[in-house]
Formats: structure tokens, sequence, C-alpha cells
């Protein structure tokens, strides 16, 4: 008999613990750890991207754990996409495992970063109009950095500086159809999860939404950036006053908007 197991040391119990072992004899003086998790967007068009948590496998068995994130289970989670009959992404890790982690590093004496992280599963072939460039597909796998309203600023028939643009960031923010997985869920299910993990270090709300940073509602409005200054705040509230609370901008956000 065979059976697949996703481990690969023997030195631990789990693959992290072993890579932690090695990473603080190499680093004596490391004092803090980022931990990196992914929900997946479906669409680089504001107003239609779902964000959700996602396996890649509807029906593997695990041992020591049973998957489940923001309540949802495997058998009912979003499948991530393949390419060439494999998973394209390692999908999104369980709740649990996530707070046995921040456990570990704090048991360690490190300090913790709580990173939720927006990767896109949008495979060939999508079939989705790209809202760049009006061609019946988006790109496969883009970055992040693309979502825009449809169309995109600049592109014929932009809503980019009207009022249906701000109403296309807002979906993407607090909307996700009838399951309700939008943006604003991810991050706050994550400072839900750290607050109940004894808190962590530094969180963060994002990081290198420029398209999206960059729609107008009007001259001067960026509904997007309010959107994250308000989630800032609501995360602030969770993690309290000892969590730094940021966002990770690309470098082109950084200087002024020139039209």
């Amino acid at each position: 008999q065979s059976a697949p197991e996703n481990r690969h040391v023997a030195t631990a119990t789990a693959n992290v613990i072993a890579s932690l072992d090695a990473l603080q004899a190499t680093c004596p003086n490391l004092e803090r750890v980022a931990v990196v998790v992914a929900w997946f967007g479906n669409d680089l068009r504001a107003g239609q991207c779902l964000v959700r948590p996602a396996v890649d496998n509807a029906v593997k068995v695990t041992s020591g754990g049973t998957w489940s994130v923001a309540g949802l289970g495997r058998g009912s989670a979003a499948v991530v996409s393949q390419v060439d009959g494999r998973a394209a992404y390692g999908g999104t890790p369980s709740d649990d495992s996530v707070r046995h982690l921040i456990a570990e590093l704090k048991a360690r004496g490190l300090k913790v970063t709580l990173y939720p992280f927006l990767m896109m599963d949008i495979p060939a072939g999508n079939g989705r109009p790209d809202p760049w460039s009006g061609a019946a597909s988006q790109p496969a796998y883009p970055w992040r950095g693309r979502i825009t309203c449809d169309p995109a600023p600049g592109v014929a028939g932009s809503p980019d500086g009207t009022a249906a643009a701000a109403t296309q960031v807002a979906s993407f923010f607090a909307g996700g159809g009838t399951g309700g997985w939008n943006y604003r869920r991810m991050i706050l299910h994550y400072a839900q999860l750290a607050a109940a993990s004894g808190g962590v270090d530094a969180f963060l709300i994002g990081s290198e939404l420029k398209a999206l940073t960059r729609v107008r509602s009007a001259p001067g409005v960026y509904p997007a950036v309010t959107a994250l200054a308000a989630l800032a705040s609501d995360v602030k509230a969770i993690v309290g006053a000892g969590t730094v609370v940021t966002y990770g901008a690309d470098w082109t956000e950084y200087g002024a908007h020139v039209v």
C-alpha cells in the first residue's frame, strides 16, 4: 500500500519546525517572522471579484487535524484551478495551522507579522472579459495589482471618475455575492484570528493593490484608499494598540497620482 504524505524531514514533526530550527541556527539574531496566508481572487474586475479561501484538493485525507477556514470545510470550499493536471496553488492553510504556527513562533521568542495575501486564481481560457484590453479572457494568473474598475481607467467607456466606479470598488471590499466572500471578510477574519491567538506584533491589511487605489469616483476622490483606511481602523480595534497595522504599498503608489 502507499499513500501521499506532505512531509519531507525526519528531524521534526512538521516541515515548518525543521525550517524554523534551520533558520534560527543560520540567523541567530532573527527577531521577526512574517506569516503569509493566502485567499484567492477570481476576477480582475473589482465589481465581479470574489475573495475566498480555497483548497488544492476537495477530498484530501489529512492527519492531525481537519481543514477549516472561516467556518468553511474542505468539501464546501472552492478548489484552486489546475495546470497540466496539478493544482496551480497550494491552497489556504487551515485556521488551526495558522494558530499553531503563531504559538510556535511566540514560544521561540520571535515577533510575528500576520500577512493575509491575495492570490489571483484566474486560469487560462477563463472567459472573463479583460478590463484592460477588452479581450474575451483575462490573462492567466495575473498580479493582484491589476484589479481595477471595468473598463479600466483610460479605456473607452471606463467608469473611472464616476459614482459607478465607487460601486465597483465597494463590491470588491464588501460585496462577494450571496456567499459574502470579499476582501474585508478576509482581512477581518485574520485580525480576529490574531486576537484569538493572543495577538501579533504587526498586521498587514493588504499589499500592492496599485490599480485599485488609483480608481477615482470623482476628481481627487479615491474610494479604495478610503476603504483601506476604514479597514485599518477596524483591524486596529480588533488587534489592539500594541499591534502595528500597515499596508504594503507597491513602489508606484508612493508618489502623486498624475492624470
